[in-house]
Formats: structure tokens, C-alpha cells, sequence
């Protein structure tokens, strides 16, 4: 009986999605990746186009201080004044570092993002391989005074836990995440490695931002390999020869298994 009243909801809220909805909706974004950061993820959603979500670095908080470890110094250690040259920053501040977009384009199953290497190179980055499919059931919780249905979906080596309301009967969420006869409101992979949490929602009355002028486009494949090789010895080539670098540097983030890295094993 519950499962055919959660489908008789769900439904009458699939005729609901016709209705012109506009809307600014602003989500904390929790990271916990070594250390516990909140920033703001704007999503703006305008009838008939792709969604656009903006993560605003100038927003980062941190939210627990780390401790500050001294250790003898390394004849061959690279100095904090080395990576301020390379990243070109003065100082560290997460608002020197270039906000993120994320277009969703659910009709092609197509996700376009602006994301950066360091703070100045920036990029526009293909993902054309959006493919999860969401498995509802009948658990159900309050997120602000929202009546919230779970779902769980697989997607590039994570498991993703969500909240959607039919109260608000727009098929849209966060980063890449859509497909739920209703609003999104909170979703994380199962290790809280991020949380999405709603904030508010406004109606859209400004244009939508998305800046792509002098960006390069690449490919997701590209773009994800350049990056690990970045992240992995980012001052490659700009030290001493002599220099010894060590990273230990493993791929972070919601994605962590890729379809060609898959077709691989």
C-alpha cells in the first residue's frame, strides 16, 4: 500500500513539472577531505534550459582549525613560498582561487563545467557519459519542513545517498545529480565525503552566469588525466633538478573510478 501511494505522489507530481519554475537555490556544500570546509554551491534553474550550479570559493569556511605539526625542515623541502609562486598567490585565501560552474543538460545527458588547474588555468570540460539510475524508496524524513523521500544511485566508483521532495516538483539538484520527481534537497556519497545541504530557494530574477570566454574545451578523459598528473607533481619542471618531491596524492572528490579506467581492468 505505501509503495502505491508513494507512486500515485510521485506521479500526480510528474503532471506538476510543467509549471514554469525559475529558481535560485543556494546549498552548504560540507567537504571533509582532510579538513572539514563549508562553501556555497548556487543552483540556478530557469525553464527549459540546463541547470547551472556555481561553487563560490569566496565563501569557503573553515570549519575546523588543523594543527600545526613542526617538523625539522628538509635539506630538499619545498617551501610554502614556492607554491605561492606557482599557484601565483600572495597569500592563501580560498577567494584566490577561481569559482567552478556546472551546466546540467538533462535532455543529452551532458554536463559542461568551467574547473581550473591551479588558479589560473581554466578550462571547459565535456562530460558527456551522465548515466545513474535512481532506486526510490518509501523512507522518509523532514529537511525543512519538507517531506522527503530517499534515493540511492551508483555512479564512477561511489554510492550516492539522496532527499528529494515532491513539495517542490522540479527535477534538479546539485553537481551532477538529477532525475527525482522533485527537488533535491540533500544528497552525499555514503562516506560524508561531501554533503549538500539546501539552504534557501529564491525566485530567479538575474541572468544565469557562466563564464567561458578565453577557456579551452577538453574532454573529461583529458581533462581528469592532466589533472592527476598536475596534483600528483604540480612543481614538476620548476624545481632544481636536484630537488626530491614526494606526493602522496590520490584522486579525491565524488568521481573516483572512470568508464575508461574501467574498460581497463
Amino acid at each position: 500500500m505505501k509503495n502505491l501511494q508513494l507512486l500515485a505522489l510521485l506521479f500526480c507530481c510528474q503532471i506538476m513539472l510543467a509549471q514554469t519554475n525559475d529558481y535560485k537555490i543556494t546549498y552548504k556544500r560540507f567537504l571533509s577531505y582532510g579538513q572539514k570546509l563549508q562553501r556555497d554551491a548556487i543552483l540556478y534553474v530557469k525553464e527549459n534550459q540546463p541547470t547551472v550550479m556555481h561553487n563560490s570559493m569566496a565563501s569557503t569556511v573553515e570549519l575546523e582549525k588543523r594543527e600545526t605539526i613542526k617538523k625539522e625542515p628538509s635539506p630538499n623541502a619545498v617551501s610554502s613560498e614556492v607554491i605561492k609562486k606557482y599557484l601565483d598567490l600572495k597569500e592563501f585565501s580560498y577567494s584566490n582561487f577561481p569559482d567552478t560552474y556546472i551546466k546540467v543538460d538533462q535532455q543529452n545527458n551532458i554536463n559542461t563545467a568551467i574547473d581550473f588547474m591551479g588558479t589560473k588555468r581554466g578550462f571547459i570540460v565535456i562530460d558527456d557519459n551522465l548515466k545513474y539510475t535512481w532506486q526510490i524508496t518509501t523512507e522518509t524524513k523532514q529537511v525543512q519542513n519538507y517531506t522527503c523521500y530517499k534515493a540511492t544511485t551508483t555512479f564512477r566508483g561511489n554510492t550516492f545517498e539522496a532527499w528529494f521532495t515532491p513539495e517542490i516538483p522540479i527535477n534538479v539538484g546539485p553537481w551532477k545529480w538529477y532525475g527525482l520527481p522533485g527537488l533535491i534537497v540533500e544528497v552525499s556519497d555514503l562516506e560524508k565525503k561531501e554533503i549538500y545541504l539546501l539552504e534557501k530557494i529564491e525566485k530567479l530574477t538575474e541572468e544565469i552566469p557562466f563564464p567561458t570566454e578565453k577557456l579551452k574545451t577538453v574532454s573529461l578523459k583529458d581533462f581528469v588525466i592532466e589533472k592527476d598528473d598536475f596534483y600528483g607533481n604540480p612543481l614538476a619542471g620548476s624545481l632544481n633538478r636536484n630537488t626530491t618531491v614526494t606526493s602522496n596524492y590520490k584522486r579525491g572528490g565524488l568521481e573516483l573510478i572512470y568508464e575508461w579506467e574501467e574498460k581497463n581492468k
